[in-house]
């Protein structure tokens, strides 16, 4: 019974750890983002991303979400170490 325990937890573990990343397949790279207030390149620290593009519409751990609209695209911020090191633009 444990060993059949241990297996489900460490499948419900795994789905939660790649699933969350699932739509970076989804996903194509972005090299910037433009926001009202200004353009959000690689490299930007939190604060910049902040000031050009307001609160993000989601946020999860490092991964902030940018929704401009239903006709437009949505970008994933990838923050590490409170710089940007990745964008993502999803249609």
């Amino acid at each position: 019974m444990n060993t059949r325990k241990n297996y489900l937890v460490v499948l419900v573990s795994l789905a939660m750890v790649f699933g969350g990343q699932a739509y970076l397949f989804a996903a194509e790279e972005a090299s910037s983002m433009m926001c009202d207030e200004g353009v959000v390149n690689i490299g930007d620290l939190e604060a910049d991303v902040l000031a050009n593009c307001g609160e993000p519409d989601s946020q999860n751990l490092n991964d902030w979400v940018y929704r401009f609209g239903p006709s437009e695209l949505s970008y994933t911020v990838i923050f590490k170490e409170g710089k940007v090191v990745r964008i993502m633009e999803k249609k």
